[in-house]
């Protein structure tokens, strides 16, 4: 007798814990895992018959739970939204960022010469294969 009553509170434990994890997006799915859990001793609680309002009160609990938690995974995941609207960030228009890299090219050409000066003097090692390289 005492197992059963046990089983009850420990239903109704569970759909508490149920229901304070089902709010958030990132404890969602502990809320949903926990709510299936709390559910199923809730009837089992309730087939027993003891402590039957306790077993029931963690089967409500645990069925909001679940109902909450797949809500809030749904529209954490995007469901039921609508992909209009003005986005948050804007970026470059093709033209903008044409004309950025073409400041950037400008502003570093010398240093590219350069460096490609340097590279064009050195010769390739004996065992080098690669195409381009040159051959001593």
């Amino acid at each position: 007798m005492a197992a059963r009553g046990r089983l009850a509170w420990a239903a109704l434990g569970f759909g508490l814990a149920a229901a304070f994890a089902c709010w958030n997006p990132l404890a969602a799915p502990f809320g949903l895992v926990v709510g299936l859990a709390s559910g199923i001793v809730s009837v089992r609680a309730l087939r027993a018959g003891a402590h039957r309002p306790v077993a029931a009160a963690g089967l409500a609990l645990a069925l909001v739970a679940v109902g909450v938690s797949a809500v809030v995974l749904a529209r954490t995941a995007g469901l039921g939204r609508e992909p209009g609207g003005a986005p948050i960030v804007t970026g470059p228009s093709p033209g903008e960022g044409a004309q950025k890299l073409d400041a950037a090219a400008e502003r570093t050409r010398a240093a590219r010469e350069r460096a490609r000066k340097e590279l064009g003097g050195i010769e390739a090692p004996p065992g080098d294969q690669r195409e381009g390289a040159r051959r001593p």
